[in-house]
């Protein structure tokens, strides 16, 4: 059975968020492929305990994905301050002729496809654009863990997810699909406060938790409880006429998206030519 059907009967979808079809995505002919290993949200600690521990399937599902799509190298992209999982890597690459490592800064937002894509092959995506228009296919680590599992005829039924904040025992922990939020956070010994709030995700781009009996996705990598009167709680709950008093006080200087990490990538290749 081709990788592509494998892969969509196992209901493999990206691990790292965004839960595109992944039997979609590799269904395409590109020139690079790049493992997402950035995991750059504050908080989240999966992707990280994955390449320590399973880094040679990652590096399984990452070689079926390059030869699928034809592609001439397959790159694994970490932070360099990851060192466990960095080690991990490099000894697992040994047995593989097309697949490298590349280090990446410590910087936000490093997972962002198209940062990433820049980073690792110094080509940039169109604006509002996708990396396979510059011949790159992005996936998560987690993402192609499954992916290895998956050839073996294994179907997505757990998540990595890290439970963190205002917990007890704060944890990363493989739990089954369908889990609920409280049930997480029960496991991690409990919250360590009367009232709180719990975010899906890692604070950056997580998601308020409105229902705690609610279950984990395929896609939930963070469950971040914080307490109710935390500052990151007021802005995540604040209601839109405050954002909307933010904006029409805003002096246009441009200093936000000169200093903004997401564009600086975008900045640099427009003054060097890349």
């Amino acid at each position: 059975m081709a990788l592509v059907d494998q892969v969509r009967e196992a209901g493999v979808v990206g691990a790292g968020g965004a839960g595109f079809p992944t039997h979609v995505k590799i269904d395409a002919k590109v020139e690079i492929v790049i493992a997402n290993g950035s995991e750059c949200e504050p908080l989240l600690h999966g992707d990280q305990h994955l390449m320590r521990t399973q880094p040679r399937r990652i590096l399984k599902g990452l070689s079926a994905v390059v030869r699928a799509t034809g592609a001439e190298k397959g790159v694994v992209a970490v932070k360099g301050k990851y060192s466990e999982a960095v080690s991990a890597l490099k000894e697992a690459l040994r047995r593989y002729k097309k697949l490298e490592l590349f280090e990446l800064g410590d910087f936000y937002p490093a997972g962002d496809e198209q940062l990433l894509t820049y980073e690792v092959t110094g080509r940039v995506v169109p604006e509002g654009g996708i990396p396979l228009q510059v011949g790159v296919v992005v996936s998560n680590v987690e993402t192609l863990f499954n992916i290895a599992e998956a050839m073996e005829g294994k179907p997505v039924t757990h998540k990595l997810v890290t439970v963190n904040g205002a917990v007890s025992k704060p944890l990363t922990m493989r739990l089954p699909v369908g889990t609920s939020y409280r049930e997480a956070i029960e496991l991690a010994g409990g919250a360590t406060v009367e009232e709180f709030v719990v975010l899906d995700g890692g604070p950056m781009m997580g998601k308020v938790v409105e229902d705690l009996s609610l279950p984990i996705t395929k896609t939930t990598n963070g469950v971040i409880v914080l307490p109710k009167d935390h500052r990151w709680v007021k802005k995540l709950t604040a209601p839109e006429n405050t954002a909307l008093k933010f904006s029409m006080i805003c002096c246009t200087c441009s200093m936000c998206t000169d200093i903004c990490p997401a564009t600086s990538s975008a900045i640099a290749s427009s003054r060097t030519g890349r």
